[in-house]
């Protein structure tokens, strides 16, 4: 319902408050926010696939996760498990996303906000 609420039009924050409405339960018993829906839609996982290694550990002291930006090898494992959506509905919604967020570059340099010369 998420993807496919996506592609129809609908914003993140709109799919949210859609499944607080309905109730719909968190694992962390939090509600629904705009973040979770963007981490779901970005997340490849829903595809029945994995990328390892997506943060690692560079001081096994502190044990603190960092993002992994090519420091350490990444892993991408197809077929790992069932498949919740297809690949080409997550693949339309990554499209979808990078088209709504060059529509919100451009607002912002249309409207001078973005703009760092003030």
């Amino acid at each position: 319902m998420i993807f496919s609420d996506y592609l129809s039009g609908m914003g993140k924050n709109a799919i949210a408050r859609k499944l607080n409405k309905m109730g719909v339960p968190l694992l962390c018993g939090t509600v629904w926010r705009d973040n979770t829906i963007s981490s779901i839609l970005k997340n490849e996982k829903y595809t029945g696939n994995m990328l390892l290694q997506k943060t690692y550990r560079p001081d096994h002291i502190s044990k603190k996760g960092v993002l992994n930006h090519g420091e350490v090898p990444m892993y991408y494992v197809e077929n790992s498990h069932e498949a919740i959506i297809d690949k080409e509905t997550f693949e339309h919604v990554k499209q979808e996303i990078e088209r709504r967020a060059e529509r919100y570059k451009s607002h912002l340099q249309y409207t001078g906000i973005g703009s760092l010369d003030r």
